[in-house]
């Protein structure tokens, strides 16, 4: 995995997130067979939410207006942006009331250097680490 060079097991980890994305059968479907295909990318697209508010963050904007002791109007914005490579579906599965589940992961390298621990991937082809 590390070739080209010695390996440093105390500059080298693994972290492993896991996330359950859920998704629901539409009520607007043609048929059961896309309502089931539709609930399952929806599950696995909200579990690539989670894993990107894992890895990334979220950037939150919140505004109240109050007046007399009362809010009287709240709205909150909530934004998330990663480039996720490697994402593994681990089971999908359908349970109660026709909502799917994703189970999910993803599993990201990090290399010390110095006192910062960095993600990297590890490119095989010329055997250096390239940041993700």
């Amino acid at each position: 995995m590390f070739s080209g060079g010695i390996y440093d097991a105390k500059a080298h980890k693994v972290v492993t997130f896991y996330v359950v994305g859920k998704g629901l059968e539409p009520e607007n479907a043609l048929t059961r067979g896309q309502a089931v295909i539709m609930a399952e990318r929806a599950a696995v697209a909200d579990g690539h939410r989670q894993l990107a508010e894992k890895v990334k963050g979220v950037y939150v904007d919140a505004y109240m207006k109050a007046g007399n002791g009362v809010a009287n109007y709240n709205t909150i914005h909530v934004h998330t942006q990663a480039w996720l490579r490697g994402s593994e579906i681990i089971e999908l599965k359908q349970g109660q009331y026709n909502i799917t589940e994703a189970r999910m992961r993803l599993r990201i390298n990090f290399s010390k250097k110095g006192m910062v621990w960095w993600p990297v991937g590890v490119n095989t082809s010329n055997s250096k680490n390239v940041p993700i």
